[in-house]
């Protein structure tokens, strides 16, 4: 019983000890993150503003705008004339026309019963 107990506080000192650290991680992530907006936020009210512009900066800016342009070929390129989020218009498998299916197809119906009589 007792090593049982002294298993179980050192499990806890364990789960503490982890929780201590990540926490921390935690902290330094968001730090790190809140610093990289502010500098996007200011290059951006930079060049808003029509401020000084780093080459560097401008070349970003291109980049960025030609991916995003790619991304919008793409988008198009896969999705077609069909808008995004409707289903496709399903058709009969037998002859190909929407409305029906196989199952219902009237071609299908008089093939079989053509084929029966003879």
């Amino acid at each position: 019983l007792f090593g049982t107990v002294i298993a179980l506080a050192k499990g806890t000192e364990r789960l503490a000890h982890e929780n201590t650290l990540l926490s921390a991680e935690v902290r330094t992530l968001r730090a790190a993150n809140e610093a990289l907006s502010k500098r996007r936020r200011a290059k951006k009210a930079r060049v808003r503003e029509g401020g000084a512009l780093i080459v560097e900066d401008a070349q970003a800016i291109i980049a960025q705008k030609d991916v995003d342009e790619q991304v919008r070929r793409d988008v198009r390129a896969v999705g077609g004339s069909r808008k995004e989020g409707q289903p496709s218009r399903r058709c009969c498998g037998i002859c190909g026309k929407a409305g029906h299916n196989a199952r219902t197809c009237q071609e299908a119906i008089d093939m079989s019963s053509s084929s029966d009589s003879a």
